[in-house]
């Protein structure tokens, strides 16, 4: 079955494709820059099912490797910077909207990096990691000879003055705790911990939480009493 990719709205620099789909439908002035986790298949939606109902433009990327967006997005560019360079021109683009971002384990890193880096207003990063390939990461296990051009993000995030990020984190897992226990060190940063291990978002869609603590998430109310006792 060949899967049907529909095209960007008007107006977008680049066309959709399997690595890149932008949808711009809603008239609201609010971007949500999603992505992907890894092994995530190209061409879908990283948590789509539970964004549908959500009103507001998204754009969902997709670097089809296992590579922290290190090696970029297939068609947009090559390298971390290239990207971050991309996304600079897009909150240009769209600098009369909110821009949100939002991403889980290899995809929290992105929304980290790179949201605090274009001025995002709002992030949420499931059990991202702040430094890459350090020993027990998830990252360390998929990158052996990749080259990075982003693996440190503590300067990015302690000088961070615009953006508000939620961490959300597993108490079962001992790196991501390390991790969580980093974020709270650097300004704007809440964390908050879940009753599970590194799966945090497969978490709260098992008990019906995920929809709602999304939703919440983009526009703007909290998310922490969603999750109280979760």
């Amino acid at each position: 079955m060949t899967l049907q990719i529909a095209p960007a709205a008007a107006g977008f620099p680049l066309p959709n494709s399997e690595h890149l789909i932008f949808e711009g439908g809603s008239t609201r002035k609010k971007l949500l820059i999603v992505f992907a986790y890894i092994n995530q298949v190209l061409g879908t939606r990283s948590h789509s099912s539970f964004l549908r109902n959500v009103d507001c433009k998204k754009l969902f990327l997709n670097p089809g490797k296992n590579e922290w967006y290190q090696t970029g997005v297939p068609g947009v560019a090559d390298t971390y910077t290239g990207l971050l360079r991309f996304l600079q021109d897009v909150a240009s683009d769209f600098s009369d909207h909110e821009i949100i971002c939002l991403g889980h384990s290899m995809g929290g890193f992105a929304a980290l990096g790179f949201g605090v880096s274009i001025g995002a207003s709002r992030i949420l990063a499931s059990v991202p990691e702040v430094t890459l390939n350090v020993p027990n990461s998830l990252s360390i296990r998929h990158m052996k000879g990749v080259k990075l051009d982003c693996d440190d993000l503590t300067d990015v995030l302690a000088y961070n003055t615009r953006s508000d990020i939620t961490a959300l984190v597993g108490r079962r897992n001992v790196f991501d705790m390390g991790m969580g226990y980093r974020l709270l060190s650097f300004p704007r940063t809440d964390v908050i911990e879940l009753d599970t291990g590194h799966n945090t978002f497969p978490y709260l869609k098992d008990v019906g939480k995920l929809g709602a603590t999304l939703e919440a998430f983009v526009e703007g109310q909290a998310i922490r009493p969603i999750l109280d006792g979760v």
